[in-house]
């Protein structure tokens, strides 16, 4: 039921944010976090070249600085956010510390050991992700990640709206002044 609730929150946070993505992202954070048990969690955009964060969740005020020194970023295998986004799946590390890959030096000072990071992808094409971290290990169950994927999915479709909306307003107002010189 508390996942049902988040759910149409976040729908009805979409429907009336035609015009910003902002809104549904804070929402989207704030209830995958919560819901996954994460100790905290964030969403980010990605351009094709530099990763952005969006939204946080449970971030400490030492966390929020670091992660503002940190982003925009490439991405890189190094991240949980940046595979997700390189591979284009989702990446589950149970415990970043015995994760070949992984830059610890990031671990060590925001101090969390599981994550979770689910591509956002529209048309098989990146363009964000999101995070759930947990500061101890403590692996996501099946249904917490298949979540995550449903905030996912949510949040392509809240980015899309917004695109749709503003190339509409932008295609009448294109209308509007060609139809005010005639």
């Amino acid at each position: 039921l508390e996942q049902q609730t988040a759910t149409s929150e976040v729908l009805r946070v979409i429907s009336s944010s035609p015009t910003d993505v902002q809104p549904v992202f804070e929402s989207i954070v704030q209830s995958a976090t919560r819901l996954c048990d994460a100790s905290f969690g964030s969403a980010h955009r990605f351009d094709g070249q530099l990763i952005t964060i969006e939204a946080r969740q449970n971030f400490t005020p030492d966390e929020i600085e670091i992660s503002a020194k940190r982003f925009p970023t490439p991405a890189t295998r190094g991240r949980a956010v940046g595979r997700a986004i390189l591979d284009r799946q989702v990446v589950h590390i149970e415990d970043v510390q015995n994760d070949p890959e992984y830059d610890i030096g990031y671990q060590t000072e925001l101090s969390y050991r599981t994550v979770v990071a689910v591509p956002l992808l529209k048309d098989r094409n990146p363009i964000g992700a999101l995070g759930m971290w947990r500061r101890e290990v403590r692996p996501f169950t099946e249904n917490q990640i298949n979540l995550v994927k449903t905030f996912a999915d949510q949040a392509v479709i809240a980015i899309e709206n917004v695109r749709l909306f503003r190339e509409l307003t932008e295609s009448l107002e294109q209308q509007t002044a060609t139809s005010e010189i005639l």
